[in-house]
């Protein structure tokens, strides 16, 4: 069981008390963990805590943008997915606090997403809607910029250029690759495209993937203007 002191130091971190301490308990208690002590595990919590994060998401899209449904769908998977989610965990180390067996919970995204969904469950048992979704704008950092930031990288820029050349019949286009950079497990890829052996739209990105979409995006940008 979680002490008062590892308690206390999860609320400093999360920036939030609970009048019921046991529901903070169950949402750190892995399945592996409550098997194992004949004790409630968080997935309920984590369940909850996953309908409450969608709600609150697809709020704040709903309130400060005017994306289509598609568009807004797209935003929304990427923001409450287990990859963005387990950022506030790993950055304040509450994955330390999650009581488990025979895994080290560090090595896994989803159990850090799951973690956080529980906190979510929680902190609404505990409180109310308003609460949570205080938290969690707060926690994920939600901003306009954010969210324009998250639109560029979800949206699909291959596509749309694709669509864009084809008006054309003399121009064809690839994908170049000018480098990849950095350590094994945080490269950094450099791609351009080339029309008719002239270049464009040179971006960067942390996945071959990412790098060509953005390059995409600037090439689209550039052609639009030379019309």
């Amino acid at each position: 069981m979680l002490s008062a002191e590892n308690i206390q130091t999860i609320e400093n971190k999360i920036g939030y008390s609970f009048s019921n301490k046991e529901f903070l308990q169950v949402a750190f208690t892995h399945s592996s963990y409550a098997y194992a002590h004949s004790l409630i595990s968080n997935e309920r919590y984590e369940f909850l805590g996953d309908s409450v994060l969608n709600f609150c998401t697809t709020k704040y899209l709903f309130d400060n943008f005017d994306f289509d449904e598609g568009v807004s769908s797209k935003i929304r998977a990427y923001l409450v997915s287990s990859e963005y989610v387990s950022d506030f965990i790993k950055d304040n180390q509450l994955e330390k606090f999650l009581l488990c067996c025979n895994f080290n919970p560090e090595k896994s995204t989803n159990v850090m997403g799951d973690l956080y969904e529980s906190i979510v469950g929680a902190m609404f048992l505990d409180s109310n809607l308003e609460t949570c979704k205080k938290f969690i704008y707060s926690s994920l950092k939600y901003s306009k910029e954010l969210v324009e930031t998250v639109h560029t990288k979800t949206r699909d820029y291959k596509s749309e250029l694709q669509e864009y050349l084809q008006q054309f019949d003399d121009k064809e286009f690839e994908y170049v690759q000018l480098s990849k950079t950095g350590p094994a497990h945080a490269p950094i890829f450099k791609i351009a495209i080339k029309i008719n052996e002239k270049t464009y739209g040179i971006a960067e990105g942390t996945s071959k993937k990412e790098a060509e979409n953005l390059s995409a995006k600037i090439t689209l940008e550039l052609l639009k203007k030379e019309k």
